[in-house]
């Protein structure tokens, strides 16, 4: 644990390369901080932080950068930051103007982060385990082929075109839709992916629309076993993040394999998590995450903003959370 004045320090020093991407000096720091105290005295105690492993000194020459400590010690002890009355509005205007099916919600909503933050951002959808099933719809879309829509209580939507092996007229698809929806509306997808038993709705229904509820249900256990929905925005903003190529290349590689994306953001711990460094899967990439989950329930969504260690934590904390909520009302959370 620092002292008051090392902490006031180490808060002026990260804020101050956090602006510059520069080795801050003893002077910049009194600067920053209006310390009344002498360089020499700040420079005593950057000294002995550095013992401590809170700060380094890339050269002989320069001044100081902080360390992966340096950056925790920050973030455990950082305030809250506040957004300008501007910003608030649009998140408020974009999630009480928008209408629109929960994917596309989520994959605009990764946009509005970058665009807000100045960061890649992902957005990862709730898992469909534990939702429950609200409306199943088949829908004709041409005489061998149905469009299953199905409908959760989170909101979420999914939507299967079925394959047939032969042709089914309007009326033998609304007869499948009602035998579709009596086996499946009002179950949790879980329940769907245990289901042994056969439905037993064959000798009840006309040959074809037996066929498509068969392939219909089959639809719905993929769709609960399947994968959650993952979305990326801001990429563009990569190069000039990462100016060094090997890291850019690090970055990356971890986007680019959707386990590494999970794992990035995702914390099993309430509230707004900040992850760097070490902390991370690539213990070597220049990588700090900011991440928050949304939506509740069995297994929430989570969103989280990606950037270089010299980020400036204070306004995409706030960012992140100020969306998250946002999120949260429109699942009603």
């Amino acid at each position: 644990m620092l002292d008051d004045r090392k902490a006031v320090i180490l808060r002026a020093l990260v804020e101050e390369y956090i602006r510059t991407g520069e080795p801050v000096s003893s002077r910049a720091i009194l600067d920053h901080s209006r310390l009344s105290c002498s360089s020499a005295t700040v420079r005593t105690e950057l000294s002995e932080m550095e013992g401590e492993g809170y700060v380094a000194k890339p050269h002989t020459s320069a001044g100081r950068i902080p360390t992966d400590a340096g950056y925790r010690y920050y973030i455990d002890h950082l305030s809250p930051g506040s957004l300008r009355l501007s910003v608030r509005t649009r998140i408020e205007g974009f999630f009480s103007t928008v209408h629109t099916e929960l994917r596309r919600l989520l994959k605009d909503t990764s946009g509005l982060l970058a665009d807000l933050t100045h960061y890649p951002a992902v957005v990862v959808g709730p898992a469909l385990q534990g939702q429950i099933i609200r409306d199943v719809h088949l829908i004709p879309v041409d005489p061998a082929s149905v469009l299953l829509l199905l409908v959760t209580d989170g909101g979420q939507v999914r939507q299967t075109v079925l394959r047939l092996d032969a042709p089914v007229t309007p009326s033998e698809v609304s007869s499948a839709q009602e035998a579709l929806a009596e086996q499946v509306s009002g179950e949790r997808l879980d329940d769907r992916l245990a289901e042994k038993d056969s439905p037993g709705f064959e000798d009840e229904l006309p040959a074809p629309s037996a066929q498509l509820v068969d392939r219909a249900l089959a639809a719905v256990e993929g769709v609960a076993a399947g994968q959650r929905d993952v979305f990326i925005g801001g990429t563009s903003l990569m190069v000039s993040l990462w100016e060094d190529l090997t890291q850019l290349h690090r970055i990356l590689a971890l986007l680019e394999q959707e386990s590494s994306v999970l794992s990035l953001i995702d914390d099993r711990g309430a509230g707004t998590s900040v992850r760097l460094g070490r902390e991370l899967a690539d213990e070597d990439a220049d990588l700090a995450v900011v991440s928050s989950g949304f939506g509740g329930g069995d297994s929430p969504g989570r969103m989280g903003v990606l950037g270089p260690m010299r980020m400036d934590y204070r306004r995409t904390i706030r960012v992140v959370e100020e969306i998250s909520e946002a999120l949260d009302e429109r699942f009603g959370s």
